[in-house]
């Protein structure tokens, strides 16, 4: 079956030079000429192979690298880069590329790795199943129960104190007047604030049923909101390191904040008084991480809401 290969290059002269001799070796080629329509196209033609300059405009050759590797592993990717040195050989092979070939070179060198790589590829066993699922874990996260039963014991008891204030009140008011005519208005005023007191419990347990964060490896949604939803989507590229705040309140009931932090674009996202925290915090380090201690790219979102 003829293989399709996506040329990934700024430079046009060379960009037309791979095409033809690709297509004159019987590949089918598509073209991108920045990072940004390369990871377009890589989601439009599905190539079984990208040659890819790490030098791109709008999105670095590297950042296109991972995200492809990210998203589809089983895509071989051969970097084009005029870098010569071996410490940046062993970082592309590091980030993921399955081969380097340095400018300049020839067309014969260039159909010799592509070939190779290609026959590699079809003698590697597939991929586990379970490899590809994990690929789609995601975990739910809400705030701790221990805080929402706070307060609806903090609105029991408030609850509790109004209505002993009002009947003092009313106590001490029947010593001076007859407080008869007032026992109508008593007992209405006490079962408004008997509905009001349900009407917050209620409200406070759908408020945290229906405030609640994603975290799988296509980013960080946080979901808020009860007649109104909004999501609010944090635009991540890396994740690098998990990072657990605790209160002595937190250790004792067994809630704190994980704390993720984007070194490219400086940002931090917290996930706020969470249950288990510890318990999450490595489950979230296996879901943005690759291998251990290393950043894990997240796709880039933006805030969406709807009705």
């Amino acid at each position: 079956m003829q293989k399709t290969i996506l040329v990934v290059e700024d430079d046009s002269n060379l960009r037309d030079f791979l095409k033809k001799v690709l297509s004159a070796n019987n590949f089918k080629v598509a073209e991108a000429a920045d990072g940004a329509e390369a990871l377009e196209a890589v989601e439009k033609y599905f190539p079984d192979m990208v040659l890819l300059d790490f030098g791109l405009p709008k999105v670095s050759g590297e950042t296109v690298c991972v995200r492809i590797k990210k998203d589809h592993p089983e895509i071989i990717v051969i970097a084009l880069t005029e870098k010569i040195r071996s410490s940046d050989v062993v970082h592309g092979l590091q980030i993921g590329a399955d081969d380097y070939i340095s400018k300049p070179f020839i067309a014969e060198e260039l159909i010799a790795r592509i070939d190779t790589r290609f026959k590699t590829a079809a003698n590697e066993p597939g991929e586990p199943k379970e490899k590809e699922e994990q690929g789609t874990e995601k975990i739910v996260l809400r705030e701790s129960i221990v805080l929402i039963i706070i307060r609806i014991i903090f609105t029991q008891a408030i609850f509790v104190l109004f209505f002993s204030l009002f009947s003092i009140l009313i106590s001490y008011l029947s010593s001076y007047v007859n407080t008869a005519s007032y026992s109508s208005f008593y007992f209405t005023v006490l079962i408004a604030g008997f509905f009001t007191n349900i009407g917050m419990v209620i409200l406070i347990t759908v408020k945290w049923n229906s405030e609640y964060t994603e975290v799988s490896k296509e980013g960080v949604i946080k979901h808020s909101g009860i007649l109104h939803r909004e999501e609010q989507k944090y635009a991540c590229n890396f994740v690098e390191g998990v990072k657990l705040k605790q209160s002595f309140l937190g250790l004792l009931f067994n809630y704190g904040t994980i704390e993720l932090y984007d070194p490219a674009l400086k940002e931090q996202v917290y996930l706020l008084n969470i249950a288990n925290p510890k318990k999450y915090s490595k489950t979230i380090q296996d879901i943005v991480s690759k291998e251990q201690n290393k950043p894990m790219p997240f796709v880039a979102m933006e805030n969406k809401q709807e009705s």
